[in-house]
């Protein structure tokens, strides 16, 4: 697939004309990760956006000492963004991200985009509001897996 195809399925840059993505973009890298590599790794820092431009990464956190089993958390395809959290708060990441299938992505570090973003107010303007519109709706996805989750751990603390 095309960058212009994926920058035009990213969400957050929704309401940014074409060129603009593109040069928001600017100074980034395109590399393949193949099957079963990881991007990014859960308790690694990262300070790089990653931009899907073709294949399918999946998103978990992986089994450990205090985690019995792994935990799906998503899968991404064309267009998604991953990288986000670790690279914006500067902390490190909280899940493992892999690929599925090879994968194509175009990588920025995160200080070159919110530089770029300076230096286009109207673009920052779509961008920043469609992350934070993205932010909403994984915390509200959150908010329901915790109601669904809440009443069985009531009724397990119950027996006991």
């Amino acid at each position: 697939m095309s960058l212009d195809a994926a920058i035009a399925k990213c969400p957050i840059f929704e309401g940014v004309a074409p060129k603009r993505a593109r040069a928001l973009l600017d100074g980034a890298t395109r590399h393949t990760l193949r099957a079963g590599e990881i991007l990014i790794d859960e308790g690694v820092p990262n300070e790089e956006l990653h931009l899907v431009v073709s294949g399918h990464l999946r998103v978990m956190l992986p089994a450990n000492d205090t985690r019995p089993h792994p935990v799906h958390l998503a899968e991404l395809g064309v267009g998604a963004i991953t990288g986000e959290y670790s690279a914006f708060d500067k902390r490190a990441a909280s899940a493992r991200v892999s690929a599925v299938e090879d994968t194509d992505l175009l990588t920025l570090r995160a200080t070159d985009f919110v530089t770029a973003l300076d230096q286009d107010p109207d673009a920052a303007k779509h961008v920043y509001r469609n992350l934070l519109e993205l932010l909403i709706e994984r915390l509200r996805a959150q908010d329901a897996e915790v109601e669904l989750i809440a009443p069985v751990a009531r009724g397990l603390a119950s027996r006991h």
